[in-house]
Parts: C-alpha cells; structure tokens; sequence
C-alpha cells in the first residue's frame, strides 16, 4: 500500500500543473481586458524583462539587485488595483515572488493614533504581504497633499520611513505598488527619494473613452445575465456617452459605469413588480422578461439624475 501511495505522488508531480504553466493564461487575460493599451503593453514589457531575470536566478547567474516596486498613476476606476493583482500572479509565475498574494491597504490602513504606534501598524502588514504584493491606494495621501502643500505630517512620515526601510530589507520577498491621480503621485515620488530611487517603473492608467465605457457596460449585463433591448441599449449609450463627454480628473470610469449598472437593477425590478401584481399567474413571466433591461428603465435613471 506504501508503495502504491508513493507511485501516486510520483504520477501527481508528474501530471500536475507546475508554476510557470499559467503564465500565457493570465497574459491572455490581461490582453482581454477592456482598454487600457499602454498599460498592457508596459505590462508585457514587464513580464519579458521579468523571465530573463527568473531565468538567469535559476542558472544561478549573477543579478543585479533588482526590485518591482512600481507607481501606478492616473483617474480612479481605471483597473490599478486589477493590474496589481495581475502583477502578483505572473511574478509567481515567473518563480518571482513564493505567494500569489496582494494585501490592498490605504493610510488609514497604515497610520496609527499616536507617533510609533505608525511603525508596528507597517511591519504589521508589510509581514501580511511578504512573498506578494502590498498595493499601496491614495498613497500620496501618506505625505499631507502629495508633497506640494507644505504641510507636515509626521504619522504619514513614519510610515513612508519604516515603509521604505522594509522594502529594502525585503527586497526579494516583497513588491510594492503605489497607486493614486497623476500629478499629485509624481510630487509624492519626487518629495521622497528614497522611494524615487527604489521605483523601477511608473505605469500611467488612461482614462476610458466612451466607447471602452460602453463596452464596460454590456460587458456587466452580460455577465449578470441581463440582457437589452434595442432601445434601451440605445439610451444607455447616450447616458454613458454623456458620462465620457462631462467626465473630469474625478471622473470613476468603470466604478461610474458599473454604479449606473447597479442603480437600473432596482429600477426594473420596481418596473416588473408593478407588472407581477397584473397578472394572475405569476409563473406566465418568463426567465427573459425577468432579466431583460427596457429603455424605460434607462429613462428613469437619466430622469432622476
């Protein structure tokens, strides 16, 4: 019986899926995401930079002393979070990182009520991400303004000091991606150069066009298993291009367009509430009218708005 047991365990690390044998997955994935052109193709760059290194550690070459630590810029909504999970995944992949992990954490995450207490509270989840990734959201917000205001914030401080060390002292086990608006990252990353000089790479998130946002859309019916009709997919585009047309640098993109997706759901279903109490037999309604959008529907959202 032992010996069977031990061929099994033979066969199962023999046929089982290896690290690395889900990289072309994740890029395929990647490449499928809605938008988001530049970002994918610093992405693929990435990646290839990514093997060589993976390679050369497992002949055993010589390294530079290498890291991943990266600033995500641009609009809120535009997939960072998305891409640093992505990130995490395919250095896994690459044998890069020990964890396919990503601890998501902002400053009320990593600051604390009193001077020193900043410090434990970053160890703290800096030992939660090793071997992943810490993404780092509204990171600017560490440093009282992103650097230009002038103001001093001491609890910010401490934790971009006991940050920066541990990314040093982790630089094997650890990725870190800071995330937040355009301008207000870069005068972070500049008032601070110890991170300036740790950042291997700064990736900028466009804003969605109009159509990228429509697409967004049905993309999010289809996958609840919604479906339009003709006219109402019509009105939702008008609504959705005259989100893209008064959009500003607090425009949410995909947040905007999946909030309006959730705010038709009560809609209709107040609209088919009214319909269940008309007639006598509920089970006449059918799965389709059950999961349909009208364009009275879009109407009434574009009405209350």
């Amino acid at each position: 019986m032992e010996q069977s047991f031990r061929h099994r365990r033979r066969e199962q690390r023999t046929t089982g899926t290896k690290r690395g044998d889900g990289l072309e997955a994740i890029l395929q994935e990647i490449d499928g995401l809605i938008g988001l052109e530049p970002v994918k193709s610093e992405i693929f760059r990435l990646v290839d930079f990514a093997r060589i290194v993976s390679l050369k550690k497992e002949r055993d070459l010589p390294v530079a002393n290498l890291t991943f630590h990266m600033v995500f810029t641009g609009p809120p909504g535009t997939g960072k979070t998305t891409i640093a999970r992505y990130i995490g995944q395919l250095l896994y992949e690459l044998k890069l990182l020990r964890k396919d992990k990503l601890v998501e954490v902002d400053r009320s995450a990593l600051v604390g009520t009193h001077l020193g207490d900043t410090a434990r509270i970053v160890q703290d989840k800096v030992k939660d991400a090793l071997d992943g990734v810490l993404f780092i959201d509204e990171a600017y917000t560490l440093a009282g303004g992103g650097g230009a205001t002038g103001k001093t914030d001491p609890y910010g401080q401490e934790a971009i000091d006991t940050l920066l060390k541990l990314m040093e002292d982790n630089r094997e086990r650890l990725v870190c991606i800071f995330a937040g608006y355009t301008t207000e990252m870069r005068r972070f990353v500049e008032a601070n150069p110890g991170l300036k000089s740790r950042i291997s790479r700064t990736i900028e998130f466009p804003s969605y066009n109009s159509d990228e946002l429509f697409a967004i859309f049905e993309s999010l019916v289809e996958k609840n298993g919604f479906n339009l009709t003709r006219d109402a997919r019509h009105q939702a585009r008008k609504v959705i291009d005259e989100m893209a047309r008064s959009s500003d640098e607090n425009f949410g993109n995909a947040r905007e367009v999946r909030q309006f997706f959730e705010a038709l759901q009560p809609i209709q279903a107040e609209r088919l509430a009214e319909h269940i109490d008309e007639v006598e037999d509920i089970s006449r309604i059918s799965n389709e009218t059950l999961m349909c959008i009208e364009e009275e529907d879009i109407l009434c959202y574009a009405d209350n708005l």
